[in-house]
């Protein structure tokens, strides 16, 4: 049981901070605020001034919370984790929408609202944990290669405009001598840190395994690997719940009923990282056309009257159970496994 809330509201230069006592869920004490520089000074200033205003209470019974704000918000959570500090880093919609209505907007104000969600609850906090130093340098260049492949495509897409226009001047070829230059440049980029995943994964053993069982499965290649084990800290991140991960990358399908209007079908929500979706979809066509049990799947599916998306989504948490169910066991893809449909 916590009896003292700290609120955290991350931004760029500055932190602000709320801090509320209670027992039970009814505030003891005058909330109190302060704002704090977002660096490592900052950090040892605000930790100072909580045990000042903690009116006596033991520091195990200490909540800090805040929203996931990504590399703003984990320089603070690294910090407070290194101290032995309870820290509970929410999804900023969840806050939001357990909040209600509010006309007031402002840094102090969120700081205010994140303490109050942490009061309600705190029965419900995930204690944050720090990536493994080998997880974090993968996800430092699989973002970057992502980076780089966007700049690629935007100056092959150029190129392409360019080869459609009959026109023909010095500027223009120019500029596509240049734009032929910097493709090849990225190219090499990308083959670059290609081979510094390949050898990072390589030298742990952490990494090594999840990837040698998630690659055993015909159709998933070393970018879904790395996207799967990225974005879900080689699954840790869901506790190995596929439903949890399909819900995350948009795969899970939901309906709405609601008395006798109401009636909408099953299907994907918007809210998904787009990316990890498409990628899931690369492994999900792939393996229906190289991994024989996942195309019999499929074809039981589209023999059954569903339409090819519906089915390919199917496909796709399919994979997500299989590859999850083989990580948490620790076990390597099987031929011989029979899918139900």
């Amino acid at each position: 049981m916590k009896n003292l809330f700290i609120g955290i509201d991350f931004s760029k230069e500055k932190v602000d901070v709320a801090i509320i006592s209670a027992e039970g869920l009814v505030e003891t004490s005058v909330r109190v605020f302060n704002e704090f520089k977002n660096s490592v000074s900052g950090y040892k200033q605000l930790v100072k001034w909580v045990e000042k205003n903690a009116n006596g209470i033991d520091s195990s019974l200490w909540l800090f919370c805040g929203e996931n704000t990504g590399d703003y918000s984990k320089p603070l959570c690294n910090h407070l984790y290194g101290r032995g500090f309870d820290m509970w880093l929410e999804n900023s919609k969840c806050i939001k929408d357990a909040s209600g209505i509010r006309r007031l907007k402002s840094d102090r104000a969120d700081a205010a609202m994140i303490a109050e969600y942490a009061l309600r609850n705190h029965d419900k906090a995930i204690i944050y944990e720090p990536l493994s130093e080998s997880l974090t340098q993968l996800r430092e260049y699989y973002l970057y290669r992502q980076m780089v492949i966007r700049h690629r495509c935007s100056f092959e897409v150029r190129r392409g405009e360019k080869r459609l226009m009959m026109e023909k001047s010095a500027a223009k070829t120019v500029i596509a001598q240049s734009g032929k230059h910097i493709v090849s440049e990225l190219n090499k980029e990308i083959a670059k840190i290609d081979r510094k995943i390949a050898s990072l994964i390589e030298s742990s053993d952490e990494l090594s395994e999840v990837y040698r069982i998630v690659t055993s499965v015909p159709g998933i290649g070393t970018q879904n690997a790395v996207c799967l084990m990225v974005y879900t800290d080689n699954f840790r991140k869901f506790n190995y719940d596929a439903r949890s991960i399909a819900c995350y990358y948009g795969i899970a399908p939901f309906g709405q009923d609601s008395g006798t209007s109401v009636h909408v079908d099953p299907h994907v929500h918007y809210m998904a990282n787009r990316h990890i979706k498409a990628m899931l979809t690369q492994a999900a066509l792939a393996a229906v056309r190289f991994n024989p049990i996942i195309a019999q799947y499929y074809q039981r599916l589209i023999g059954r009257g569903k339409k090819m998306p519906v089915a390919m989504n199917n496909v796709k948490n399919k994979l997500l159970h299989i590859v999850t169910s083989m990580v948490k066991n620790k076990q390597v893809y099987k031929p011989e496994y029979r899918l139900s449909a």
